[in-house]
């Protein structure tokens, strides 16, 4: 076979390839269904503004990705958000976007979405961010996380705390904001939180006790997106032991986005650059539409009330796979300490 014509196939058939065995190889990892969650529809425009309505929206991570995607979403549904960002500029500039594309008044005391600057990349800094949402004296009806980062391979992966940045925002950052936000959320059983990372899914590997202690660095991209999302997870589940009294019937469920066309992973690397364009081509969704299916989840009434619920990329219910199960054995008393004594969190 001449070379031109090779490649030319290779060019053809593997992203084909790719659309169809990624769907196949996802599935093969999620966990077992949950009956009593089935599947979440996407709700018709009509029924996510009959839920969110004048519900005040706390979105940390709000300014890019799938954060600002729910975020577009929820206000368009005539919430009042509030979208929580590391950078000022960028921040600004999405609330301009956000009411834009929402029809809304873009700024001023008349504008349904407003900016807070902070950052649950350093105990430090997540405390410091508790803090001022407590100050601001408003108690959020719901709570979305989905700030998280890949590593920057040519800067340290290990923050002021001692811990790989990755792990800092996906598990530090988020236990202090749920251990803490009786402090900024309504505490009388109304609440929602939505916890979007990589739940619904079997752990493809084990939790590594040294890489989310600092001991040893992580390798390479795999490695790390499998520490925090496995430790986001154990984390979750001890959260059902520990939360407070005043937050124990939160009704809580943690999400997996699929595959999203951002440009937030990008710098990982030329050949990961190359397939990860070449796979949200084919199968991946817009920040708006994964937006949607979140914003969706969230206001199901098919969610475990004052429980955790997991969903999967394709919007259906799981419950916690044995896998994870065993991990949490394994390693919760030990990932809980590391937590409290890092946080010194009572």
């Amino acid at each position: 076979m001449q070379w031109p014509l090779l490649i030319a196939l290779t060019a053809i058939i593997t992203p084909l390839a790719l659309k169809n065995i990624y769907p196949i190889l996802i599935k093969s990892r999620v966990a077992p269904i949950d009956d009593t969650i089935g599947n979440i529809p996407l709700l018709t425009q009509d029924e996510l503004t009959s839920f969110y309505s004048k519900k005040s929206v706390l979105i940390i991570g709000g300014t890019r990705g799938v954060g600002y995607g729910t975020a577009l979403a929820i206000a368009r549904s005539g919430a009042i958000v509030t979208v929580v960002g590391r950078n000022a500029t960028t921040g600004r500039r999405a609330v301009r976007a956000l009411a834009s594309a929402a029809a809304l008044p873009p700024e001023g005391d008349g504008s349904r979405v407003r900016f807070v600057q902070g950052d649950i990349g350093t105990v430090k800094s997540a405390l410091a961010l508790v803090g001022k949402l407590e100050a601001s004296d408003k108690k959020y009806d719901l709570l979305v996380v989905t700030a998280a980062v890949f590593p920057n391979w040519d800067a340290s992966l290990l923050n002021e705390d001692g811990i790989d940045k990755s792990f800092a925002i996906a598990v530090v950052g988020r236990f202090l904001i749920y251990s803490h936000m009786h402090r900024f959320l309504k505490t009388d059983g109304s609440a929602r939180v939505l916890n979007v990372l990589a739940s619904g899914m079997r752990p493809p590997s084990d939790f590594d006790r040294e890489l989310a202690s600092g001991k040893r660095l992580s390798s390479g991209l795999f490695e790390n997106m499998m520490m925090f999302g496995i430790g986001n997870e154990i984390m979750q589940i001890g959260l059902e032991k520990h939360l407070s009294e005043k937050m124990k019937q939160t009704t809580r469920v943690s999400t997996h986005p699929g595959i999203l066309k951002t440009d937030l992973h990008n710098g990982q690397g030329l050949l990961f650059d190359i397939f990860e364009r070449v796979l949200t081509a084919l199968s991946g969704v817009t920040e708006e539409k994964c937006g949607m299916t979140q914003a969706s989840i969230l206001a199901s009434e098919k969610l475990h009330f004052g429980g955790l619920s997991y969903v999967d990329p394709f919007g259906n219910g799981r419950v916690a796979s044995d896998e994870l199960l065993h991990q949490v054995d394994l390693h919760l008393d030990w990932l809980w300490s590391l937590l409290t004594n890092i946080t010194e969190f009572e």
